[in-house]
């Protein structure tokens, strides 16, 4: 008799369904090989409009980039896409800034990106192109798109993570000087949603994946690059997001209940910057 076949295992299936529980970030500390538990713990901002947001934000990039530029040679940032960010990038290509800024050593990569062509009207950096890019004095190649949606988006994730190796060197872990992130109303941050598991990703830098049929498919990066940045800067506005941010800020963040409260940098600041109106619910202090 023949012996029996083995049955192959089956397949993972690919999509949002994780039934682990979510990991909580850890700080390693050099030496003692014990993880270190890092709490979600944001500097918390709040100005009364959308304008006066985006006009006391603009002069703190202002100078993290001085200061980046003068102590490193060079302003590494990661920006993200949506609404929120415009108010911010049309502050920043007026005066003083304009001429302040140290565009010609400021490098601009992306969080999180649509896997679509660069022209597509929901890509972020059309947006950042349309609103900033074109605007300011920035070398073209010091530009570095996610995704033009010519590759299978899996080959896009992969051949951006070999960007960033070669950028930051190799085997280093890449560490921007400002992560410029949102907040969905789901708690979601860059294209890292509840309940899939590139939420809870530690080994890739950039991760590429079909989400659903609303959000298409996303290129996006980790929590560990994120968590490695100088400085992670959280903006939100409206009414709309006062619910989440309640929860986000005052509910229970161990372990972590929405992606947003992964955002636990392990060795820079993070910091909340909203208008009045998304922390009209919020306890006063």
């Amino acid at each position: 008799m023949s012996p029996a076949k083995k049955k192959s295992p089956a397949k993972k299936p690919k999509g949002s369904v994780k039934k682990k529980n979510p990991i909580v970030p850890k700080n390693k500390i050099t030496g003692s090989g014990k993880p270190k538990v890092v709490s979600f713990n944001p500097e918390i901002k709040i100005y009364p409009t959308p304008a006066l947001l985006f006009e006391e934000t603009a002069p703190f990039i202002m100078k993290a980039a001085r200061a980046a530029a003068d102590a490193r040679g060079r302003f590494v940032v990661a920006l993200s896409g949506g609404t929120t960010p415009k108010g911010l990038f049309q502050q920043l290509t007026e005066e003083p800034y304009l001429s302040l800024m140290p565009w010609d050593k400021m490098f601009v990569f992306f969080v999180d990106e649509r896997h679509v062509p660069l022209t597509d009207p929901t890509s972020n950096y059309r947006m950042a192109q349309e609103f900033l890019l074109s605007k300011a004095p920035i070398p073209k190649t010091n530009i570095f798109p996610m995704t033009d949606g010519s590759l299978p988006v899996e080959k896009a994730a992969s051949l951006h993570e070999i960007k960033l190796g070669k950028f930051f060197g190799a085997g280093a872990l890449p560490r921007f000087d400002l992560s410029l992130m949102g907040m969905g109303d789901d708690g979601h941050t860059a294209s890292l949603f509840p309940g899939f598991r590139q939420v809870n990703e530690l080994d890739r830098w950039v991760v590429g994946y079909y989400v659903d049929e609303p959000r298409k498919e996303r290129v996006s990066l980790t929590f560990p690059v994120l968590n490695a940045s100088r400085i992670l800067l959280v903006l939100m506005e409206g009414q709309k997001k006062a619910e989440k941010v309640k929860e986000v800020l005052e509910g229970v963040s161990d372990p972590p209940r929405f992606p947003v409260q992964y955002l636990r940098p392990t060795d820079g600041k993070l910091i909340f910057a909203m208008d009045a109106a998304a922390a009209s619910l919020l306890k006063k202090k």
